[in-house]
């Protein structure tokens, strides 16, 4: 409003510059005429004497005004535009500082320590002023003293972030005692899951989705069963139930079969089947390599182009042959990182070519073209094991339970002892039984030939009814351990397939059991046990290490579900993982990988990739963590 006023008034003064220059202009021409006429005579000639005054000299902006009005335009809008340049500096200096203010406000303070500062003032002023009225109110209507003990802080400070961090879970939170995974149809990153709940022995159901950073989150629980509590648990107090617990795990360390709460004991571990050392990988490689002849194919070994591979001398071998590289790679890198990890429950392997200008598969050429395979493709050959037989999933892996720590094992060793007492006494009511009847029949006069048949009778009658139990205190405890074994096992067997995240042995069983209950019951894929030594054995792992970490987003809950509740270990086993850890996973790998090898062999079979090798170094750590979770866990109970 102001530069309007200022404008007009420019323009006022410019019209009254213009008028007085006219008037002047008019004055000049008005004289001159006035001369002429009096020189050419025509009028009379009149001696006149005037006093000129000069002009006073007229404002700069005034000439510029009137010199050209376009131009003082201009110049004032250049005022103008310079007049908001400089307010809307001023107005960014201004945000700018209330900025720079609020940070130091809502973050620099706090890191200080000044709000308990103004908390601790606070109080000492507020318990002088106010405690007083407080103190002449009746008890019925005084405040808590809590609410005057501490004062509420002037502010706090709290990040979105952090609280969204705090929603989203890790695996090993939302499946630790879940027992059932199902895919949700309306949303493919979710899934439904029932898990156990320790607590009070009920079952709950809820949705979890999973995030693009590897975590979850949960939705609301839903209680399914109600809650189970034992009248034991009621009954006990809580010492009594520590007592109990700590005399549990003296038993245990004193008999071999727990050590140091998270290992298998000296028991276990001489007990365990040999295995395949390392002299048969080193002498199945060297027959491979230079003694082996192979003379014919058979169908079998699994998948359709899977062969069953005869040498000359009769030794038979599993040949597993693919269009993917990838698959031949997860089978023989995985069975090195066995090899490292001393896990010997795996077939001796070693990968070859085939290349039919050789002696070594020459006599073979018409079963290898009738197979379809091409030559100079690498194929991993698997020694043969006759003596196989399917191996199931046990009791402790299976829905309901699906979790492994020493006090699982306690409750297993007194199962087995009530079994054993359980014989006992039926052998002792038998014999009472006997006893009496012979009594009876010697009183009544009964012949010796009846009472004989009275004893066969008996005898019989006890054979068939105590079949189903132990024949005596040494089967029973070596039934026991024989139980004790397979957990053993399997428990090298969990960290293993999370190791390589293998798709095709226990996550097979745990996908499809959403679609079929009964699959957990049924024998595990892939997985086979030794008639003679009890040897579980590993197989077809070629999913391991490449396939597997492809489709990590999909089955990575299925994976953590089994080693999330996993708290018993093979010590051997995990300090050979220390060593891995310490040393390289992939440098350990490819060290492997090029002193088994031939070079033709790594002409077509290239080594592990880095990023598989760094997605295996990371799940290394997660088991190291979780064994290390579940010795704090036993130390704090």
């Amino acid at each position: 409003m102001y530069d309007i006023k200022r404008l007009e008034a420019g323009q006022q003064q410019l019209q009254q510059q213009q008028q007085l220059q006219q008037q002047q202009i008019q004055q000049q021409q008005a004289i001159g005429h006035t001369f002429n006429e009096r020189l050419s005579g025509s009028a009379p000639l009149q001696l006149t004497c005037s006093v000129i005054t000069p002009t006073p000299p007229a404002l700069p902006s005034a000439k510029s005004c009137s010199s050209s009005p376009i131009e003082a335009t201009h110049m004032t809008l250049l005022t103008l535009r310079r007049r908001r340049a400089f307010q809307r500096r001023a107005c960014l200096l201004s945000i700018l500082a209330a900025f720079v203010f609020g940070m130091a406000l809502g973050v620099i303070v706090p890191m200080l320590g000044l709000p308990d500062y103004f908390a601790s003032t606070s109080s000492s002023s507020a318990g002088s002023v106010e405690l007083a009225p407080a103190a002449l109110l009746p008890p019925s209507e005084q405040p808590l003293s809590s609410s005057y003990d501490r004062p509420p802080l002037p502010y706090s400070v709290s990040f979105v972030k952090e609280e969204a961090e705090q929603l989203e879970l890790s695996a090993e939170q939302v499946f630790r005692n879940a027992f059932h995974l199902e895919q949700d149809k309306n949303a493919p990153d979710s899934m439904i899951v029932k898990k156990l709940d320790t607590n009070d022995g009920s079952i709950k159901e809820f949705h979890v989705q999973r995030t693009s950073n590897g975590r979850y989150r949960k939705g609301p629980e839903r209680r399914l069963t109600k809650t189970v509590q034992s009248e034991r648990s009621r009954t006990l107090a809580k010492p009594q139930q520590q007592a109990l617990r700590q005399s549990h795990e003296n038993e245990l360390q004193a008999a071999g079969i727990i050590d140091a709460d998270i290992y298998w004991g000296e028991l276990v571990e001489q007990a365990l089947p040999q295995g395949f050392a390392a002299e048969d990988q080193h002498s199945w490689e060297h027959y491979v390599a230079k003694e082996g002849q192979v003379v014919r194919l058979e169908h079998g070994c699994g998948r359709m182009q899977n062969r069953m591979v005869v040498f000359a001398d009769g030794t038979r071998a599993c040949a597993r042959y693919r269009q993917n590289t990838d698959q031949i790679q997860g089978e023989i890198f995985s069975y090195y990182l066995g090899q490292l990890l001393n896990i010997t429950n795996l077939a001796p392997s070693a990968a070859t070519v085939i290349d039919t200008t050789t002696a070594s598969w020459s006599t073979a050429l018409g079963d290898i073209t009738q197979a379809q395979w091409k030559e100079h493709r690498p194929v991993v050959l698997t020694r043969w094991l006759p003596d196989l037989e399917p191996a199931g999933i046990p009791q402790p892996f299976q829905p309901l339970e699906r979790h492994l720590n020493k006090y699982d094992v306690w409750n297993i060793t007194q199962q087995q002892m009530q079994m054993q007492m359980q014989m006992r006494d039926a052998g002792a009511v038998m014999s009472r039984g006997l006893l009496k009847r012979l009594e009876v029949a010697a009183a009544s006069g009964q012949t010796v030939d009846h009472q004989s048949s009275m004893l066969e009778e008996s005898s019989a009658t006890a054979s068939s009814t105590a079949s189903p139990l132990p024949a005596s205190p040494a089967s029973s405890s070596s039934a026991l351990l024989q139980r004790l074994i397979e957990l053993a096992q399997w428990s090298d067997l969990i960290v293993f397939d999370y190791l390589i995240a293998n798709l095709d042995r226990v996550v097979n069983n745990l996908y499809n059991f959403q679609w079929n209950a009964d699959i957990m019951a049924a024998p595990a894929h892939n997985l086979a046990r030794q008639s003679e030594t009890q040897l579980l054995v590993f197989l077809d792992n070629e999913s391991g290490l490449l396939h597997g970490y492809r489709l990590l987003k999909k089955y990575e809950a299925y994976h953590s579900l089994l080693l999330d509740n996993l708290c018993i270990f093979r010590r051997p086993t995990i300090e050979a993982l220390r060593r891995l850890r310490a040393e390289g996973a992939g440098r350990q790998l490819h060290e492997l990988f090029e002193r088994t090898t031939s070079p033709n062999v790594r002409d077509v079979l290239p080594s592990l990739p880095d990023k598989s090798i760094k997605i295996l170094a990371e799940r290394i750590d997660r088991v190291l963590a979780q064994v290390h979770k579940c010795g704090d866990s036993n130390k704090s109970s």
